[in-house]
């Protein structure tokens, strides 16, 4: 019978302290500001948090600047960045880079320069030649690496035409 009564008390334990830590986890949450970026025909929005760096055109400025994100003002529609702040109507362009992209790009490029690299060092100490086709292979290399890191690493957006920016609080 105590055994009993000892494992009921248990039981009951640990019900309250689930009752008790779900209630309490989910009474004191904050919300969330994100600064959003919809994307025209596409589902996903890109969301940025405090903290991220955004890289930005602005009306004022018309030079890509990198800056990063320190607080929302939902009311005014304030962007505030480490070294000011900028109004959500004067951002005119958004650029936003695929790390992957840029990693395959980097990949490219290295393979491609160090093809041409060990070509000529075997040129000059074995005798294999430097031929045609070691530089293509470096050249198309080097080229696949350049466009994956210019071209498909980084999509630009222009803000009203085929994007738009709004501070949400979730």
């Amino acid at each position: 019978m105590i055994c009993n009564l000892e494992k009921n008390r248990a039981v009951v334990l640990i019900l309250f302290l689930q009752v008790y830590i779900f209630f309490f986890s989910t009474t004191h949450l904050k919300g969330q500001i994100l600064l959003q970026l919809e994307i025209n025909n596409e589902i996903e929005a890109v969301k940025f948090n405090i903290g991220d760096v955004l890289v930005i055109k602005t009306k004022s400025i018309d030079e890509w600047q990198k800056r990063k994100l320190e607080k929302l003002i939902i009311d005014q529609n304030l962007i505030v960045f480490e070294d000011g702040m900028v109004e959500l109507e004067d951002i005119i362009k958004v650029k936003l880079h695929n790390n992957a992209a840029g990693a395959v790009g980097k990949l490219f490029s290295g393979f491609g320069a160090g093809w041409m690299l060990f070509g000529g060092i075997a040129h000059f100490t074995t005798k294999n030649k430097f031929t045609w086709e070691t530089l293509a292979i470096g050249a198309v290399s080097l080229g696949i690496g350049w466009l994956f890191n210019k071209i498909v690493s980084q999509r630009t957006f222009r803000i009203g035409k085929n994007a738009h920016l709004r501070i949400i609080d979730i």
